[in-house]
């Protein structure tokens, strides 16, 4: 039986809404979901070699164990992160997905990749779990320079939604993305970045995926 993990996007935690209601979902139909807090009670100093580390965990505390991943935003790129390396999951859901994270942050703050050194120790970025500002360690760029160069080109079931209006990443990264590997579809939506207006299709359709897959068997 195959087993799946939710990853939560960046400045949100395990409780967001599209968390709820996933896992609502999820465990009417007697389907075993774990959802982790990524930032791990420390969101200042998170970094996507921490979150990768968390999910390694779960994955290596059941051996012989099958999963799918499904993320949002942040939370989808760890997963096809994750995904590359780990023979046991076997297939990705990715919602609005933050490929290109570091060049994304990068342009958005008018920083140089090439000099992160020079940039500032700390940041204040708004948490939405916390419905405030906080403090983020500007390593979690640093640590991401060493995700950055890792091609993601392992060919298993992948299926990705996005927003049209999406405000945070733009739908072209995942255009990108999936017209590059003719194993992973792209379903575009008439939404923005939280696709909260279009979560119940959404979850069905998931579900839907990973049936299809093998991955849920119909009772």
């Amino acid at each position: 039986m195959t087993e799946f993990i939710y990853l939560h996007g960046f400045a949100s935690g395990p409780g967001s809404q599209k968390a709820c209601i996933f896992r609502k979902h999820f465990e009417k139909a007697q389907l075993s979901i774990t959802i982790p807090d990524l930032q791990q009670g420390d969101f200042e100093n998170m970094t996507l070699t921490k979150q990768i580390s968390l999910v390694q965990s779960i994955i290596d505390g059941k051996p012989g164990v099958d999963f799918a991943l499904i993320g949002s935003s942040m939370g989808a790129y760890i997963a096809a992160l994750i995904a590359e390396t780990r023979k046991e999951i076997k297939a990705l859901y990715l919602m609005a997905p933050g490929f290109n994270l570091l060049n994304r942050w990068m342009d958005n703050m008018s920083w140089d990749k090439d000099s992160l050194s020079s940039t500032p120790d700390l940041i204040r970025v708004f948490h939405y779990s916390y419905n405030r500002e906080v403090n983020l360690s500007t390593n979690l760029f640093r640590d991401a320079l060493n995700w950055d160069s890792l091609s993601l080109t392992r060919n298993i079931p992948i299926r990705i939604v996005h927003g049209l209006h999406d405000e945070t990443v733009n739908i072209q990264e995942s255009r990108d993305f999936a017209g590059q590997r003719p194993w992973c579809q792209l379903k575009e939506l008439d939404s923005d970045h939280g696709l909260l207006s279009c979560i119940d299709w959404i979850v069905a359709d998931c579900m839907e995926f990973f049936r299809l897959k093998g991955l849920i068997i119909a009772e």
